[in-house]
């Protein structure tokens, strides 16, 4: 059984998790924002990292130094903030000139003000990562974490779902599931007599013949006069070689883009999850790579436009492909490949304006730019244009009038979400019905797939708990989507023996195969909602 969930772990911030056992921890209320941040529906706001040549946070910019382009135009800065704090980064050197105030009139804070804690989310691409590999950097992970300022959250996640923590300030328990971490990936290319790469895969796999026809000469030794007079199905049917490597290249491309899928879907879904964390929020990715199609980077640019619109910031890392590798059959033809598939890395990073690191030997250097990084960021505020883009989102350039200084920007932004003025039953029935995630109440749903009926019928088994400290009375809707996309729900109320007790629910539903949607929202007795999601893969 697969099981794919939405984690709830306070009011403000959530975190994605795509297979196995729920994990819920209890409801966390973190500070309200500090920063002296003025921001409408009319404003267009950007978070932003700037460094000088050396990697060194640059905290002592005024808006008028920066150069912000939206769809073209120039746009003024009309609010500014700095996020980063010596109380926050401890270990990270400021370079700013003491001649030079903060300007605080215009929006910036002073290092005396306290901003919100920042979020890092460690994502192990496991679904990129063979068995064996990126174990360095899994060690190298365990020791930044370590080094993440006490008052920051940190969160793990992987793109399979196999292990998922949700972010906490407790460091121990992140550190006990990272180091039972390691890649997923069973990787077709090891297999066989033939290579055939992804990337050539997914180009001859689209059309271009020829570069099959190029393989059959390389690979099956068929002379080149034979293969020129014959057309590709004529080779596939006469020569076993070619046969075997035609099924190669079409196998290699299908795994490549169902795996691609996944990755890129779980990036978003984790991505989204953390859309309302207040601070700073940094998803850190240790890769295998990602075998996107070559040609234009449209999946990649579905990523880049999800961390714009959730202020989140990507870093990517990747091991350096080793050449020698002596339990390859082709190891040079596997590094080439895989030097492609860092190149759709590095693109997915530079077009969401976080930072690509090709990792040789120790880690550590790399993820301590990830707190640099973390330090040197500004919230800016410009005009939003009068007309939204069809596309809904926004071109975005930013730079600044500094020399030697360097802007971290995504290209893309979008509007500020519309407020909402819902009631609390507005809201339950709204949460049920999209699958939102709300933090008001705390909530623990698990669920699995049991026998029933002698074991020749299916159930999902639900488990809810609400805290014993909850305002009475709790009450609340659970709903399920099924694979025909239809929304079946209803009430449920709450009880338990004494006060001391968590409010409990549990109950089976009965399912076939399919994949299965759960969604569940509680109200409490001082009209506080709380919601979450799972999702049940029924076989």
């Amino acid at each position: 059984m697969r099981l794919m969930f939405f984690c709830r772990f306070s009011r403000y911030w959530r975190l994605w998790a795509s297979a196995g056992l729920a994990i819920v921890l209890s409801g966390i209320q973190l500070p309200r924002a500090q920063q002296r941040f003025t921001s409408t529906t009319a404003l267009l706001t950007l978070d932003v990292s700037v460094l000088d040549k050396d990697g060194v946070p640059v905290p002592n910019l005024r808006p008028e130094d920066f150069v912000v382009t939206v769809d073209g135009e120039t746009e003024p800065v009309r609010t500014m903030v700095f996020l980063a704090t010596t109380a926050a980064s401890p270990n990270i050197p400021l370079k700013r000139d003491p001649k030079t105030p903060l300007p605080i009139e215009t929006g910036a804070v002073s290092h005396e003000s306290e901003p919100d804690p920042r979020l890092f989310v460690v994502m192990i691409d496991d679904l990129s990562i063979a068995p064996t590999e990126s174990k360095g950097l899994l060690v190298a992970a365990e020791r930044f974490i370590s080094r993440v300022p006490s008052r920051d959250w940190v969160g793990l996640t992987t793109t399979s779902g196999t292990t998922t923590v949700n972010p906490s300030l407790d460091r121990s328990i992140v550190l006990a599931k990272l180091k039972r971490s390691f890649g997923q990936m069973n990787d077709p290319r090891r297999e066989g007599q033939v290579f055939v790469g992804f990337s050539e895969a997914q180009l001859i796999d689209q059309g271009a013949e020829v570069l099959l026809k190029n393989l059959i000469v390389a690979r099956c030794r068929i002379p080149d006069s034979i293969v020129n007079s014959k057309s590709v199905e004529q080779l596939v049917a006469e020569y076993q070689c070619a046969h075997d490597l035609d099924r190669r290249v079409r196998d290699n491309a299908r795994f490549a883009r169902t795996n691609t899928r996944n990755q890129l879907d779980a990036y978003i879904s984790v991505i989204k999850a953390m859309a309302f964390a207040p601070g700073v929020k940094q998803l850190v990715v240790v890769t295998g790579g990602v075998a996107a199609a070559p040609g234009p980077p449209t999946e990649l640019i579905r990523v880049a436009k999800a961390a714009a619109a959730a202020g989140v910031q990507l870093t990517m890392m990747m091991e350096e492909p080793d050449a020698t590798d002596i339990s390859l059959r082709n190891p040079r033809d596997f590094a080439t490949d895989q030097q492609q598939i860092m190149q759709q890395v590095e693109t997915l990073a530079e077009i969401s304006g976080g930072q690509f690191y090709r990792v040789i030997g120790q880690g550590d250097r790399f993820f301590d730019r990830v707190l640099t990084s973390a330090a040197a960021v500004y919230r800016i505020g410009v005009d939003l244009p009068a007309k939204v883009p069809a596309t809904g989102q926004y071109n975005i350039k930013v730079a600044t009038n500094r020399p030697g200084v360097r802007v971290l920007a995504s290209r893309y932004a979008s509007p500020p979400p519309k407020p909402l003025d819902l009631t609390a039953e507005q809201q339950v029935q709204r949460a049920v019905r999209n699958g939102e995630l709300l933090y008001a109440v705390p909530i623990e749903m698990n669920a699995d797939v049991v026998k029933i009926d002698g074991g020749s019928k299916s159930a999902i088994r639900v488990l809810i708990d609400v805290p014993a400290s909850t305002p009475s009375p709790v009450a609340g809707v659970f709903g399920i989507v099924g694979s025909d996309g239809q929304l079946r729900s209803g009430g449920r109320n709450f009880t338990r023996a004494r006060e001391s007790d968590p409010y409990h629910s549990e109950f089976l539903v009965p399912v076939t195969a399919g994949i299965y949607d759960l969604r569940l929202a509680i109200r409490d007795g001082t009209g506080s909602v709380g919601a979450v999601a799972q999702r049940v893969v029924v076989k």
